[in-house]
C-alpha cells in the first residue's frame, strides 16, 4: 500500500510540475537535451525522497530546490553560455505573438535578461516565469523573503535600466 501511495504522489508531482521544472532547467542551462536530463534527475531524486519515507509538505518547492542545486553544480563545472549560443543550441523563444514587433521586443528582453548576473536572472525567472512568491523563492534559495524581495527589486531596476525604461 505504501508503494502505491508513493507512486501516486510521484505521478501527481510529475503531472503538475514536470513541464515547469523542464522550463526552469532549460532557462538555466540553455540546452534542450541537458534540460531534459536535469529534469529526469530532479524527479529521480524526488522519487528517492519518497522511497526514503521523508515527509514532504511542499513538493513544488523541493523540486525547484533540487533543480536549482543541479543547475548550480552544472555552472560550477561549466561557465555560462551567451544568448547567441543559446539560440544556436536550439533554444527557441516562445513569444506570445507572431508579429515582428512582438518578437523583436521579446528578443530585446531576453537579451537584456541574458546580460544580467546569474543571481538577478535566477530571482526574475522564479518570480515572473514560474510564479513563485518571494517567500517560496526564499525557501528554494535558502534566503529570507525580505532578502528575496530586495533582490527582486534590484534585479528589476537593473533590467529596466538595461532596457532604458
Amino acid at each position: 500500500m505504501k508503494q502505491d501511495m508513493q507512486e501516486a504522489r510521484f505521478m501527481e508531482a510529475f503531472s503538475l510540475y514536470g513541464d515547469a521544472i523542464y522550463r526552469f532547467c532549460l532557462v538555466k542551462v540553455s540546452n534542450k537535451e541537458l534540460a531534459e536530463d536535469m529534469t529526469q534527475e530532479v524527479f529521480m531524486r524526488y522519487w528517492q525522497y519518497l522511497r526514503d519515507g521523508k515527509e514532504l509538505t511542499h513538493p513544488r518547492a523541493l523540486l525547484y530546490t533540487i533543480a536549482h542545486n543541479l543547475a548550480k553544480d552544472w555552472y560550477k563545472r561549466k561557465k555560462a553560455v551567451s544568448l547567441d549560443d543559446r539560440l544556436a543550441a536550439g533554444h527557441e523563444p516562445a513569444a506570445h505573438g507572431n508579429d515582428a514587433e512582438t518578437l523583436a521586443q521579446y528578443e530585446e528582453v531576453l537579451a537584456a535578461i541574458g546580460e544580467l548576473e546569474e543571481n538577478d536572472r535566477e530571482v526574475l525567472v522564479l518570480r515572473y516565469l514560474e510564479g513563485f512568491s518571494p517567500k517560496e523563492i526564499g525557501s528554494i534559495l535558502n534566503e529570507t523573503a525580505n532578502v528575496i524581495s530586495v533582490r527582486l527589486n534590484r534585479a528589476t531596476k537593473r533590467l529596466q535600466h538595461t532596457l532604458h525604461l
